[in-house]
């Protein structure tokens, strides 16, 4: 299960490196934050438009603000390759920081605009990824 982590995480690093040096993130490591979930096929659309809004662009500014939270950006499927699942990416420099999430109002108010586009009878979830060079692998014991 790790390799297929790695390989599946590899794939999306690529194009992750490629946003962070484009928008001038690049930086020590941190943790980033992956939200997976579902949209309406009937909503995707009206998502979009929302998800593009100044209402938008204005509420996700607020929940940095409030969490130090940094928004990479939001991730469409595209041509059918793997799940239909959206993806929102956010770089969280910390543990605290990503406590403070759990009582953010900005939250809340970002929930309650995009409750209606959301198919909530799918499973979403949530990981949270440090890079290579910044986790802690142990290996297998050695054999006897």
């Amino acid at each position: 299960m790790i390799i297929v982590l790695a390989k599946v995480f590899w794939g999306w690093g690529i194009s992750f490196l490629f946003i962070t040096q484009r928008k001038g993130l690049l930086r020590s490591p941190k943790m980033f934050f992956a939200w997976k979930y579902y949209v309406k096929a009937e909503k995707m659309a009206e998502f979009q438009k929302w998800l593009l809004s100044g209402e938008a662009k204005e509420l996700i500014n607020r929940f940095e603000n409030e969490t130090g939270w940094n928004y990479i950006d939001t991730y469409f499927p595209i041509l059918g390759f793997g799940e239909d699942a959206v993806v929102d990416w956010y770089e969280i420099p910390n543990w605290a920081a990503l406590d403070k999430s759990r009582t953010s109002k900005v939250w809340q108010e970002i929930s309650d605009k995009t409750w209606d586009f959301m198919d909530n009878t799918r499973f979403a979830s949530n990981v949270v990824y440090r890079t290579a060079s910044d986790v802690r692998v142990t290996p297998p014991p050695k054999k006897k």
